[in-house]
């Protein structure tokens, strides 16, 4: 077998056969080194410190204090999910599960809502697999044995990731002897590498977040690298709960989100409204300070606009739908552009008059899924603080600057 030749980050070169693994150079270097490490990068790609080197590399083993490690742990862990959901649950489809800013999530099809026992009883069956330090294992297969696979077992949104993203040969990771899943990788060792999880909650989503595709049921979790880190966190949830914005509107009785009205459509009560109006105030104020212009525009414009200004092109489907009216189709707007444009464009300017800075307060509208509404921060309709300038190139620095300074 030939050799080849591994450049560690020190600029030191070990001569190793080919086929060693980054996990066996860790060893040599030190047993807490390979205790310690997550994942390997080898010439500049994250690498699973299991798989084998078959050329020269620039090795790096990284552990928890290399921050891209904390992904690729998350990334592990909702393949450990997905292992207990396959376990308790047969049957059920696997869609995705990526790791999160801070956690992990992973959907599943199944016809019965997961219940909060069920989420109790795969976090226990996780802890279980944790506890047999079984082995992420990647393996190499053709596209269309592949395919053929998971056909055979039932996994529809697989076989259509696999269509769409597998090379000729795709790689997937077994955990255990039962559970596959198509994945790019990398992920850590082995279970027993996993020290802190929990599962969090049960929500809705759709497949590819596209609402006419199935409907699927998203597990979020969490994972960290100790429990003190976990502990932590969950406690962070548990101040930031009491201090969401929906529940203090409610028990202040600033605004509320009326069904009958629709989701994501916001109502101010009085004292809501008050706030706003000390805030609109405040914002309009600094725009004259400024040096802007203010401008109000339609809530409605005919759809020709937005197909001139390119919406209807690239924006179509977060837009709501087109209404049919006696002289035209016309269209809830999206955004305040192409207004702003019109106003500008009305005249001629000259360019002593530049830069021109036009200052909205603007309600616009956006269709939103219904999966990812949140109270006021993810809405259908808001008004925004929203501002256009009109200036020269040479202009630009500066207005850009100050633009800063306002934020």
């Amino acid at each position: 077998m030939s050799n080849i030749q591994v450049t560690l980050p020190d600029g030191s070169v070990q001569t190793v056969a080919a086929g060693t693994r980054p996990l066996d150079i860790a060893r040599k270097i030190s047993p807490r080194l390979a205790d310690a490490a997550i994942v390997a990068r080898v010439n500049g790609q994250l690498f699973d410190l299991t798989r084998p080197m078959d050329e020269d590399a620039k090795l790096e083993i990284l552990t928890p204090k290399n921050p891209e490690t904390l992904e690729v742990y998350r990334h592990s862990t909702a393949h450990l999910l997905a292992a207990a959901v396959l376990e308790l649950f047969p049957g059920t489809r696997l869609g995705i599960g990526p790791p999160t800013d801070n956690g992990f999530f992973y959907d599943f099809e199944r016809s019965q809502p997961f219940s909060s026992e069920e989420l109790e009883a795969l976090e226990r069956r996780m802890w279980e697999l944790q506890a047999k330090d079984l082995p992420y294992e990647r393996v190499m297969t053709p596209k269309e044995e592949g395919l053929r696979r998971y056909r055979e077992l039932g996994e529809p949104m697989k076989v259509e990731l696999i269509e769409e993203k597998a090379d000729p040969i795709f790689s997937e990771y077994t955990l255990g002897p039962d559970f596959i899943d198509f994945c790019r990788g990398p992920h850590v060792p082995s279970t027993g590498k996993l020290k802190a999880f929990k599962l969090l909650s049960v929500a809705g989503a759709y497949w590819k977040g596209d609402e006419h595709n199935q409907q699927l049921q998203r597990i979020y979790g969490t994972a960290f690298f100790t429990k003190k880190e976990l502990e932590d966190y969950l406690n962070q949830l548990e101040e930031a709960k009491k201090r969401d914005h929906r529940k203090l509107g409610q028990e202040l009785d600033l605004f509320s989100i009326q069904e009958l009205a629709g989701p994501g459509l916001i109502f101010f009560h009085p004292k809501g409204g008050m706030v706003r109006k000390i805030l609109e105030d405040w914002m309009r104020d600094e725009y004259l300070k400024r040096g802007y212009s203010l401008v109000y525009t339609p809530h409605v414009a005919r759809y020709e606009l937005w197909k001139t200004s390119g919406h209807a092109n690239y924006y179509a489907k977060d837009m709501f739908a087109r209404m049919e009216l006696e002289d035209a189709e016309y269209q809830l707007k999206p955004m305040n552009c192409p207004f702003h444009v019109l106003i500008f464009a009305d005249r001629m300017h000259s360019y002593r008059e530049l830069p021109v800075r036009l200052g909205e307060l603007g309600t616009v509208y956006r269709y939103e899924r219904s999966g990812v509404m949140h109270g006021l921060l993810r809405v259908r309709g808001f008004t925004q603080d929203d501002a256009h300038i009109f200036c020269t190139p040479e202009q630009v620095e500066d207005e850009v600057v100050n633009c800063l300074q306002f934020a």
